[in-house]
């Protein structure tokens, strides 16, 4: 009896899942963890956070590339920049064009509720969203900067073998802050030439920057620990990242690491480091 039972409840259980377990009741994917230790450190500069939904066949994303890399420009290493391809419509490649989707990227996609291309947050502040060419980021990305830190964030990454990755995190608390925290880890590329359309047609050699290729922890980060008082200090030592793509040049890469509020999404502060 047992054996007729058990899968009909483990389907039953199954599809109750699809719709009944909120977003943080369960793992979507555990990725690499962290070993938290005490630290040394790290100056708190407050930094920005874009995340930006675009695809190949949008036709007005490199409308918002210009104006990110505008404020590239402007912002220097104050601005860091995912660009992340959507799951589905625009974001699906050309016939024959590498695919620059990504679990990750779906996952946060879908949770966002993202549906028109192109579109973005600043530190993941859902009450207001950019589009089209988002010329009105450029001066909110200037107001989040002069925000006073909650906490200071550094990170380092380095190719220990071939395609493996080594990587730490340090984190400085500036103020109080008792609120849970996540720590999250991607991988984006720099350089990445494949078509994409344009205002004036199609760009068989438009050059992408900033695509995330890969969300090394679970893709809602890893527990922050023993923090909350201002002035604490804290490491986090990541078990060795192994690239999934053969494809992926780590001379283009770089790691981003972002601390978030556990609850509401929002980027506290971010970093991102080259891999050596």
């Amino acid at each position: 009896m047992k054996k007729i039972l058990l899968p009909i409840i483990g389907a039953a259980l199954m599809m109750a899942a699809c719709d009944k377990i909120p977003e943080g009741e369960y793992t979507v994917f555990s990725g690499i963890n962290a070993t938290w230790s005490d630290g040394d450190g790290v100056e708190a500069i407050q930094r920005a956070y874009v995340e930006k939904y675009t695809g190949p066949t949008c036709t007005n994303c490199p409308l918002a590339d210009e104006t990110l890399d505008a404020a590239h420009e402007t912002f220097g290493e104050r601005l860091v920049v995912v660009s992340i391809n959507h799951y589905e419509g625009q974001g699906k490649p050309f016939a024959g064009e590498p695919d620059m989707r990504t679990d990750g990227g779906t996952a946060w996609c879908k949770y966002f509720g993202i549906n028109s291309l192109p579109s973005a947050y600043l530190n993941r502040n859902t009450s207001k969203q950019y589009t089209s060419s988002m010329g009105n980021i450029v001066t909110d990305i200037a107001t989040a900067i002069a925000q006073q830190p909650v906490l200071g964030i550094g990170v380092s990454a380095k190719e220990t073998n071939v395609g493996e990755i080594s990587i730490g995190v340090d984190i400085q608390m500036a103020q109080a802050y008792t609120k849970p925290m996540t720590l999250t880890l991607a991988l984006i590329e720099d350089s990445l030439a494949y078509k994409q359309s344009t205002p004036n047609g199609t760009d068989a050699e438009y050059v992408h920057n900033h695509m995330l290729r890969d969300v090394l922890t679970d893709f809602w980060g890893v527990d922050v620990q023993g923090v909350g008082a201002a002035g604490e200090k804290r490491h986090a030592s990541f078990g060795t990242y192994s690239v999934k793509d053969e494809n992926i040049k780590l001379e283009n890469c770089h790691i981003v690491a972002f601390v978030s509020d556990k609850a509401s999404k929002q980027v506290l502060n971010v970093a991102q480091c080259g891999i050596e």
